[in-house]
């Protein structure tokens, strides 16, 4: 009887520690950031600019550069006109080796900003002057009924996806061998 008891001790513990691992959040004594966290830091110290003043800015500067950093199948599927697509993880990287005007004029936007915050803080460490990041970012201009742009041509979109970091599902624990 005192076997059967030592298991099923054992065995709660084991389905207690697994409740307890599986209850505890980022930000909740792990270490972690919570996500709103993570989006506050993104945005800290960014000048952001709305949709009316990057209309402006582009009708009044014909080389200002807009940087589009959501994934390659998101430009694809549609972007806004004149952007440029270059990867959010490696942006400062080529810019500084392909665009090498301190001083030129960038309007970074992503998906909703959080990225393109980012990517700002990255340019300005690497020296560029002129960065801001665009508010709202896609799905603002998506809502405000601008027209985007891909390979079929220029139209308006109904909706934005709503897949965003929150809603993304991977297993980070896929068997290795």
């Amino acid at each position: 009887m005192e076997k059967y008891a030592a298991i099923s001790f054992v065995v709660m513990l084991l389905c207690f520690q697994g409740v307890v691992v599986q209850t505890v959040k980022a930000g909740e004594g792990n270490g972690l950031k919570t996500i709103e966290q993570l989006i506050k830091d993104a945005h800290e110290g960014v000048s952001c600019i709305g949709i009316d003043e990057m209309k402006k800015r582009i009708k009044k500067n014909s080389k200002l550069v807009l940087l589009d950093v959501r994934t390659k199948a998101e430009y694809d599927a549609a972007h806004i006109k004149g952007s440029a697509w270059v990867e959010r993880g490696i942006a400062e990287f080529i810019l500084v080796r392909k665009l090498p005007d301190p001083n030129a004029e960038i309007v970074v936007y992503c998906k909703q900003g959080h990225r393109a915050g980012l990517v700002v803080r990255s340019l300005i460490k690497a020296g560029y002057r002129n960065v801001v990041s665009l508010e709202g970012g896609f799905d603002e201009w998506v809502h405000q009924g601008n027209t985007v742009h891909n390979f079929l041509g220029e139209f308006k979109m109904v909706n934005p996806g709503k897949i965003n970091a929150g809603s993304f599902e991977t297993d980070f624990y896929q068997k290795k061998n």
